[in-house]
């Protein structure tokens, strides 16, 4: 099992939090949002990572350099035009060292406790796995699921709140055999859509295409997608000491 953290991301709406740092390593209690995740890969057992890196992407070298040299194998795919694509773009470049894998992918902005992970790594189910929280009061900007039995059969923000069942985390499991799928998904959504979508476009995609994608709850344990001052403000009062 391998992982892909797509850190490549300005984090503006964070102001000061973020200015002289790329958004990951805006840290939540005296610890980097990255040191969280690597913390929590590392606990179950997936050390090989790569990072898709873009705004200050060379301060992130650092901290695993200096932090995490000996515990991971990390490689890293660099987004030059980070500031001008979405996420979907950063994951097409992570094509070539993925397609084959079985791996997690996560949203490097999210803070999120450890049983999260482990409950996505070790599903039964197989193929594309969401982590998706059914406890949240969603809104706008919440991206949201639509569940129907044991598969989501769709995926967008533009998803009325009223109409949707969950909140769709950031972090998904991808199985080897369903790796190809994927990234074809993905390929073909920036051809039709641009590179100014958001990842999710891809899986829903493949949801279009007859394929079906599953869920794993986050059964209450506590994360947080942090955007904003408010958001960091919230991870460090609340969620941190829940970790």
């Amino acid at each position: 099992m391998r992982a892909v953290i797509i850190a490549a991301g300005t984090g503006s709406r964070l102001g000061e939090y973020s200015k002289d740092k790329p958004k990951t390593l805006v840290e939540v209690s005296g610890t980097p949002i990255l040191g969280y995740t690597l913390n929590s890969l590392i606990k179950e057992d997936i050390t090989d990572i790569v990072i898709v890196t873009g705004y200050m992407g060379e301060k992130i070298k650092e901290f695993i350099n200096k932090n995490y040299a000996n515990k991971l194998n990390v490689s890293y795919v660099h987004n030059d035009i980070y500031d001008k694509t979405n996420n979907i773009y950063s994951i097409y470049l992570a094509k070539n060292e993925l397609v084959g894998s079985d791996f997690m992918l996560i949203n490097s902005d999210v803070l999120f406790h450890e049983g999260i992970l482990q409950a996505l790594k070790r599903s039964e189910k197989r193929g594309v796995i969401l982590s998706v929280d059914f406890t949240v009061k969603l809104g706008e900007e919440e991206m949201k699921v639509k569940i129907e039995g044991d598969t989501i059969v769709k995926i967008s923000k533009k998803i009325p709140p009223e109409e949707a069942d969950g909140e769709y985390i950031g972090l998904t499991r991808i199985d080897k055999d369903f790796s190809r799928v994927f990234f074809e998904s993905v390929e073909r959504t920036i051809e039709e859509k641009g590179t100014g979508v958001f990842y999710e476009e891809a899986f829903q995609t493949m949801i279009d295409d007859g394929n079906e994608i599953h869920y794993e709850s986050t059964k209450g344990l506590p994360w947080i997608e942090i955007d904003t001052p408010e958001d960091l403000k919230v991870a460090q009062e609340v969620i941190a000491p829940r970790l």
